[in-house]
C-alpha cells in the first residue's frame, strides 16, 4: 500500500484556514516577494528576515546593518536599499550578507503561516525544487501538505493559482517517481484547470492584477524574472531568530534530519 499525503491549496489567504498550521506549507507570491527571496538566497545572501511592517524592516537595517528591500503597493521603500525585485536581488551585493525584506504582501502572508510545521518559499524559479522538499518534509512530520497564495490583499489573484496549479503539477510527478499517492482537495483541482486554461505563464500573469500592476509601475524587468521556470535549486526554508522569522537555504535535508527538528521544535 502506498504512502497517502493530503494536499489542499489556500487560493488566497482569506482561505487559510487554522488546520494548515498541521501542515507543511509551501508559500507563494510570485510577483514578487517569493522571486526576491529565491533570487536573494542564490545570490548568496545568508539569512533573509521577512517582516510584516516597514518600521521593523527600518530597525534591522539600522540596528543591525541588514540590507534592507520592500516595497508598498509595487512602488520601492523611502529609504530602502533594493526594491522588492528579483531582478536587483540577482545583482545587488548581498553575499554574506543578512536583508530585511518588507512587502505588500508576500510578508504579511508569511507572518500568518509561522505556526505550520514548516514553511518554504515557492516561486516558478524554484518549482521542481520546493515540492522536492515540500515532499520529503511532509514525509518526515507525516502530515499533509498546504500550498498558500498570498494573493493581492488577501484577496485571489491569477498569478499566484497559476503557480500553485505548477507547483502541483512538479508534485504530482515526483510523487508517481517515490510511489507516493497525493489526495488533492477541489481548491488543488482548481488550479490545476486554471493552469491548463492559459498556453503559458506569460499569458496569465499579463491577465493578473498583479502583473498589470507591476508593468504599470515599470518593473518589466521583474516580470521576465518571474516567468522562469525551474532555473534555481534554492528552497528557502523559515527559521525563527527570537520571534524574528528568517529564511535560508533548505539544502536538500533528508528526512531523518528534519524528524530530529520536528521532535526537537
Amino acid at each position: 500500500m502506498s504512502m497517502v499525503i493530503e494536499v489542499d491549496t489556500a487560493l488566497s489567504l482569506r482561505e487559510y484556514a487554522p488546520e494548515a498550521d498541521k501542515t507543511v506549507c509551501l508559500l507563494i507570491d510570485v510577483l514578487r516577494a517569493s522571486s526576491t527571496i529565491v533570487s536573494l538566497l542564490d545570490n548568496g545572501c545568508r539569512w533573509v528576515y521577512t517582516v510584516a511592517e516597514e518600521e521593523q524592516a527600518r530597525r534591522l537595517g539600522a540596528q543591525r546593518q541588514m540590507v534592507t528591500s520592500g516595497e508598498w503597493q509595487g512602488r520601492k521603500l523611502p529609504g530602502f536599499d533594493m526594491d522588492n525585485s528579483p531582478a536587483e536581488a540577482k545583482k545587488y551585493p548581498v553575499k554574506g550578507r543578512d536583508v530585511a525584506l518588507c512587502t505588500s504582501n508576500g510578508t504579511r502572508a508569511i507572518d500568518k503561516a509561522r505556526g505550520c510545521v514548516s514553511l518554504f518559499i515557492a516561486s516558478l524559479l524554484n518549482a521542481r525544487a520546493c515540492a522536492r522538499a515540500g515532499l520529503t518534509a511532509a514525509l518526515a512530520a507525516s502530515c499533509g501538505i498546504t500550498i498558500v497564495c498570498a494573493g493581492q490583499y488577501g484577496k485571489f489573484v491569477l498569478d499566484d493559482a497559476y503557480c500553485a496549479g505548477y507547483l502541483l503539477q512538479e508534485l504530482e510527478d515526483l510523487a508517481r517517481d517515490r510511489g507516493i499517492t497525493l489526495r488533492i482537495s477541489d481548491s488543488c483541482r482548481a488550479a490545476k484547470a486554471l493552469l491548463a486554461a492559459y498556453p503559458d505563464a506569460r499569458a496569465a500573469f499579463l491577465e493578473s492584477a498583479s502583473g498589470q500592476v507591476l508593468l504599470e509601475v515599470g518593473g518589466r524587468d521583474d516580470f521576465e524574472v518571474c516567468l522562469q521556470i525551474n532555473t534555481s535549486q534554492v528552497v528557502p526554508h523559515m527559521q525563527l531568530d527570537h520571534g524574528l522569522i528568517r529564511f535560508s537555504n533548505w539544502e536538500g535535508k533528508n528526512i531523518n534530519q528534519l524528524r530530529r527538528e520536528t521532535h526537537d521544535g
